[in-house]
């Protein structure tokens, strides 16, 4: 049995774990006793390193914070970094979305794509490497983090505080096929204004920075919403909208549904919060907080996915253009604060995009914070593991016209040196990361396992 055989003969094991580890519900939560990211992402980092020693692997927990998986030995090792925790899940599945169900030869889940699938059955080729007897000439570990989604403190903690060497090589399967060789610099800020005390207004929308937000919210007075409600049925006949109004305790609810993506394919989603400060704006409601947020989106944001309008819409020759995506919105007792994820292209200066973003919110009275953020990524095309990892996509898949890929999502590769994405999702399959439904297809677990045990053995030799 040659080892790709090896590998394909876990493959109802790998079913079965990707069921297991889906049905533990990793979403951050606030902090407890020995748990910094509550208690699902910590459970999801248990289950991963219990798998691993039942293997016979050697396992540590590195306070909850991450954890790894060694095997073998050398004096250089290969890492395979990967998350255990998951975005919110979000409204309006089909299957439920922590149940691991089959259905249609789908697995469904939250996280089956990003991360726990590929993670999973990364960790089923270290088993058949280990149980093939072959020998490598490094260690191989797999790194775990428990908080890739809403911080990377996992991967702070863990090459930060504790020093944990850096491998000498390193993939993460948390982007697609073949090679991802340069990721987008990102930057998450949030626009703040409080206004002078006024009518009762709420907003809401959004449940992540890096997401499109799915959902958006006003709740406004019978009267002062009427004009907003009258535009509702002619502002739906663009099929792309959909607004609903429903009456409630002498207030107006608005709502505006749109389409969840991740916020490095804004392309792939539909902004509710956008549509909805279209709607108030082309209705031509006035007075007071509302009128100023609608008037800020009409001028600066519009329904652009690009900052054109805000004037940051840079792109290079390597990775793209510059995306902006409304994470989130919210206006409660008179503050106003509004999320965004931008992800810019490898070659521009951060400041320029700072610099942009700071005049459009100080053109309307509104403070900037810096949420958070990561420097670009960029592994030249010649570096020996994008050609070895491209060698191996290539033999396994047959597209001998493969070419590296730039990104704008954001991997574990910006944490170390020497690291790349590599997969997990092939050419045909559908990117529904952070959207509802998230699902893998089985038949695509056979090409996985092929893929990722070559790769693995090939960069431990």
């Amino acid at each position: 049995m040659n080892l790709q055989e090896k590998a394909l003969s876990y493959r109802e094991d790998v079913i079965n774990a990707i069921q297991e580890a889906i049905r533990i519900k990793s979403v951050e939560e606030p902090p407890l006793p020995s748990k910094p990211f509550g208690e699902g992402p910590a459970e999801a980092l248990k289950y991963f390193l219990d798998l691993g020693k039942s293997m016979g692997f050697e396992v540590e927990n590195f306070d909850n914070y991450a954890g790894h998986i060694d095997f073998g030995s050398g004096d250089e090792t290969i890492g395979i970094l990967g998350h255990v925790d998951v975005v919110p899940e979000g409204e309006d599945w089909s299957h439920p979305p922590y149940a691991g169900e089959i259905a249609d030869g789908k697995i469904y889940g939250r996280g089956v794509l990003d991360d726990k699938g590929p993670m999973i059955t990364c960790l089923y080729a270290m088993k058949a490497i280990k149980e093939s007897g072959l020998k490598t000439g490094k260690k191989i570990r797999m790194i775990l983090g428990a908080n890739e989604e809403t911080g990377w403190g996992c991967m702070d903690h863990y090459f930060g505080k504790l020093k944990m060497p850096q491998p000498a090589l390193s993939f993460t399967p948390d982007s697609t096929f073949p090679v991802t060789f340069a990721e987008k610099g990102i930057m998450q800020v949030i626009l703040k204004k409080k206004y002078e005390d006024g009518e009762k207004i709420r907003v809401n929308g959004g449940n992540a920075f890096n997401s499109v937000s799915e959902k958006a919210f006003l709740e406004i007075s019978e009267e002062s919403g009427k004009v907003i409600a009258d535009h509702v049925s002619a502002f739906n006949k663009n099929k792309n909208y959909t607004v609903e109004v429903e009456e409630k305790s002498g207030s107006l609810v608005i709502s505006s549904a749109g389409k969840s993506a991740h916020a490095s394919r804004v392309d792939k989603g539909y902004n509710a919060v956008s549509a909805l400060m279209k709607l108030i704006s082309e209705s031509g409601y006035r007075g007071g907080a509302l009128e100023d947020i609608a008037r800020f989106f009409s001028e600066k944001i519009q329904m652009e996915t690009d900052g054109k309008s805000m004037g940051i819409a840079f792109e290079d020759r390597d990775s793209g253009e510059l995306t902006l995506n409304i994470g989130m919105i919210s206006l409660e007792n008179n503050i106003l604060e509004i999320s965004i994820d931008i992800r810019y292209p490898v070659t521009i200066e951060k400041e320029a995009v700072l610099q942009g973003l700071e005049k459009s919110a100080s053109d309307f009275g509104m403070a900037m914070e810096i949420h958070g953020g990561k420097e670009p990524l960029y592994v030249p095309r010649d570096h020996f593991l994008v050609k070895t990892l491209m060698d191996v996509y290539k033999d396994v898949t047959g597209d001998s016209e493969a070419q590296p890929i730039a990104i704008g999502g954001g991997t574990y590769a910006r944490a170390i040196n020497n690291c790349v994405a590599f997969g997990s999702l092939l050419k045909d399959q559908e990117d529904n990361m952070h959207q509802k439904d998230e699902y893998l297809e089985i038949d695509k677990l056979d090409t996985w396992l092929k893929i990722y045990v070559e790769a693995i053995y090939k960069l431990s030799k």
